[in-house]
């Protein structure tokens, strides 16, 4: 059985054309995002922009404060805008986007610059742990509003 999406031997492997990606992994805290994001990262290089980076310091450690969330969602789009000027053919964007108006700037950043959009909701299908000390009644707030397009 032969698959569509392979190109057949004989095609000169230098006139396929590898579409630009921008990945957009959503999902509640706990759900692996940043685990997913990690995996798929260190297979193909693609960097990472996340709203919970703004709040890491040097050593890693994760200190969020409300009052500067919107400097956080401003600095990922930034940084994500960069990466797509600059032609990086696969990058990520890993928050939890629970509502559409969070995914908008990227889908229209990504059709701007000529990529590929993809959503993928990551489940907690494995037990992960919200590592951000996000209270529980919060998370609950949160899975109450996500919406998936199908």
């Amino acid at each position: 059985m032969e698959s569509k999406n392979l190109p057949d031997q004989k095609t000169n492997p230098n006139s396929i054309q590898i579409k630009k990606t921008l990945l957009a992994l959503r999902g509640i805290p706990g759900s692996g995002k940043t685990t997913l994001a990690n995996t798929i990262s260190l297979s193909n290089g693609a960097p990472i922009f996340s709203i919970d980076s703004y709040f890491e310091n040097e050593s890693g450690e994760y200190n969020f404060e409300y009052q500067k969330n919107h400097l956080a969602y401003k600095e990922c789009e930034s940084k994500t805008k960069e990466a797509l000027q600059e032609g990086i053919p696969f990058v990520i964007v890993d928050n939890t986007f629970t509502l559409d108006w969070e995914l908008e700037p990227y889908e229209r950043l990504a059709n701007e610059f000529g990529y590929l959009f993809f959503v993928v909701t990551v489940e907690n299908r494995h037990g992960g742990k919200n590592i951000h000390q996000i209270p529980e009644e919060q998370i609950e707030k949160m899975r109450a509003k996500y919406r998936v397009v199908l």
